[in-house]
């Protein structure tokens, strides 16, 4: 079987076509556009398809979307895009097509990952009937929880924008400090390409530092910090060091409304570039940093998705029980 895949974000649209057979699931022809650059999702789509001319045989469409989805309907939260509609996406591309939420993608990839797709970050206590949750920083902030392997139920949500919850002084600082920028702090605001650079100047305020100020003047800020802190940058590693607190932090809040004890799953594009800071002891002390309930924390697996695009598989996944057989 083969489908046309696509993970739609505020930044950059991926494109590809997922094939399955049984091994599994593959992808092939992966393309990556600049979402701005395209006045519309059908015409990347088209585009792909006109670069792919060997490909021809599909059997559906999967579309993952950076933003809520109802009744085959969405907007994608970073785009300027008309809305998008399952019904006149598929007469356009004359195939069957799944619209649904890019975590929802990606907690559908969950039972389709292999073992050597996942960066074990604390081992926990699996229970193999338990939720599931994911979530993931990237040009924003995603959040899902799946059920149970097999036809797991996919319960896509927008988490990302709730308010940020400070976990000690120095948190409720920076917390303070976007709100004097922006108004208000969600955790999107701080887990996300813009909001890396946003610590990073809250750093600077606290400590300059010409080096820092020169990565956060560059293009992409956090590409830049990143090779800062490869160098051993001291404020650049402050930097990374408190993304990831208050990451696991954020983490630990959502896990304990629901207590997902099938897993945490981290995915996102940025997390598996400083998966070495992740493994280190600062993202686990603030996970479990919510007392009386430590000892909850403690017993969740978390795992980071090393597979460089769950959002397409899930994508596959999801649009292939559509397929008749």
């Amino acid at each position: 079987m083969d489908l046309i895949v696509a993970d739609v974000g505020g930044t950059n649209t991926r494109v590809a076509r997922a094939h399955r057979d049984a091994a599994g699931w593959s992808l092939h022809e992966a393309q990556r556009y600049p979402s701005r650059d395209f006045p519309d999702l059908a015409t990347i789509l088209e585009h792909w398809r006109s670069e792919q001319s060997s490909v021809t045989a599909l059997a559906a469409a999967g579309l993952a979307v950076a933003g809520p989805v109802h009744h085959g309907r969405a907007r994608v939260t970073n785009l300027s895009w008309p809305p998008l509609d399952s019904r006149a996406l598929s007469e356009r591309l004359g195939l069957p097509v799944t619209l649904l939420n890019d975590f929802a993608a990606i907690g559908s990839s969950l039972d389709a990952l292999r073992p050597d797709d996942l960066l074990l970050l604390q081992e926990g206590a699996r229970d193999p009937a338990g939720l599931r949750l994911v979530a993931g920083a990237g040009t924003g902030l995603g959040t899902c929880m799946v059920g149970p392997p097999g036809a797991a139920a996919i319960y896509p949500g927008e988490g990302g924008h709730a308010r940020f919850s400070p976990s000690g002084a120095e948190e409720a600082a920076l917390a303070d400090f976007i709100a004097r920028e922006l108004g208000y702090c969600t955790r999107e605001h701080l887990l996300s390409g813009r909001g890396i650079a946003r610590i990073g100047r809250f750093e600077l305020d606290r400590q300059p530092d010409p080096d820092l100020q020169l990565a956060l003047d560059q293009t992409d800020p956090a590409a830049a910090i990143s090779q800062l802190a490869l160098a051993g940058h001291e404020a650049a590693l402050a930097v990374i060091n408190r993304f990831v607190g208050v990451y696991a932090g954020q983490l630990a809040d959502m896990a304990l409304t629901a207590l997902p004890t099938g897993g945490v799953f981290l995915a996102g594009g940025i997390a598996p570039r400083w998966s070495e800071a992740f493994r280190g002891p600062r993202f686990r002390t603030a996970f479990r940093n919510r007392p009386p309930m430590t000892h909850l924390l403690e017993q969740l697996p978390v795992a980071l998705i090393m597979h460089p695009e769950p959002g397409l598989l899930g994508a596959a996944v999801s649009a292939s029980r559509s397929v008749k057989p």
